[in-house]
């Protein structure tokens, strides 16, 4: 697993002159807006483990001390407050320097894993970005401290909506400051590519072809093609065909029929749909929602 700390000087989630004027998260937030959860605060014992999470991701806030996180095969230092965070919640555990020396605020967060959003499996396995680094993630997440801390009515509901404006600071962060290589963070933080993404992520349901990308980048087809791939690491069909799919695995979860999914994601049939998504997946519609059974309860 790719494990990234963000060691860098100062952090801007304002777009610079040099990065696309669009906002280039809402029409993805559209689809999948984060839902967190308290799971836990206080301090952490010589070894405190966290349970894989496929379905929701971590999100943890050190509040003080030091010792690591470890992670598979790895093991990150913390050595200073930090925001941590695993997009696809893989199991982890903390070790302390010191009994008790960690001072965590952890929260569960779903944002979409399930029906597959597609910004969290271009996220790397962990990101770590020391407070000191970016004032802006710090004055909120001191927000969260506070108000997690007192005892006001309502105090669970606030923080867990402050969590989830943090989650939105956070990407901002990774797409201004230090968006992967590749990947759709990397086609995102692309001035050309921006454009692209932000159309089919608003309008998936229209009959696309490659010509009518190409103008919304202003590239020609050749050019816009080879730098799609080159960006992205796919092709401009292949995402837009896994973006319609990660949709209509949403839809179908929240109880949609087939019928209404498959002209809401750009099918004009219903066995058009069956047969990319069987395709895709290697099961149908149908097989694909009894295996996701529990979490379209």
């Amino acid at each position: 697993m790719n494990g990234i700390l963000d060691k860098t000087s100062g952090c801007s989630i304002e777009p610079s002159s040099t990065q696309p004027h669009v906002d280039r998260l809402t029409p993805l937030l559209a689809h999948f807006s984060p839902k967190a959860a308290l799971h836990f605060h206080g301090k952490s014992c010589d070894q405190s483990s966290f349970c894989p999470k496929g379905d929701q991701s971590y999100l943890h806030l050190v509040e003080s001390g030091s010792g690591s996180i470890l992670l598979d095969q790895q093991e990150i230092a913390i050595v200073e407050p930090c925001l941590i965070y695993l997009p696809r919640g893989d199991a982890h555990s903390f070790k302390s320097l010191a009994p008790d020396s960690l001072q965590l605020y952890c929260a569960t967060i779903d944002a979409g894993q399930v029906a597959g959003n597609p910004i969290l499996t271009a996220l790397p396995a962990i990101k770590v970005i020391p407070l000191s680094a970016c004032s802006s993630l710090r004055e909120l997440i001191q927000m969260i401290w506070r108000e997690n801390t007192a005892m006001y009515c309502g105090r669970e509901a606030a923080v867990n909506r402050l969590t989830e404006y943090l989650l939105i600071l956070l990407l901002r962060h990774i797409l201004s400051d230090n968006p992967p290589q590749s990947g759709l963070m990397a086609g995102l933080a692309d001035r050309k590519l921006a454009l692209v993404f932000n159309a089919l992520h608003k309008q998936p349901q229209l009959d696309w072809d490659l010509e009518q990308m190409a103008q919304e980048a202003g590239m020609s087809r050749a050019r816009f093609a080879e730098h799609f791939r080159k960006v992205v690491g796919c092709t401009p069909n292949d995402y837009l065909t896994q973006w319609r799919l990660t949709l209509a695995r949403k839809q179908l979860l929240a109880g949609e029929s087939l019928k209404q999914v498959a002209p809401a994601v750009g099918y004009q049939s219903v066995a058009a749909f069956h047969r990319v998504f069987r395709s895709r997946f290697g099961q149908t519609p149908k097989e694909w929602l009894h295996g996701m059974s529990p979490h379209a309860a």
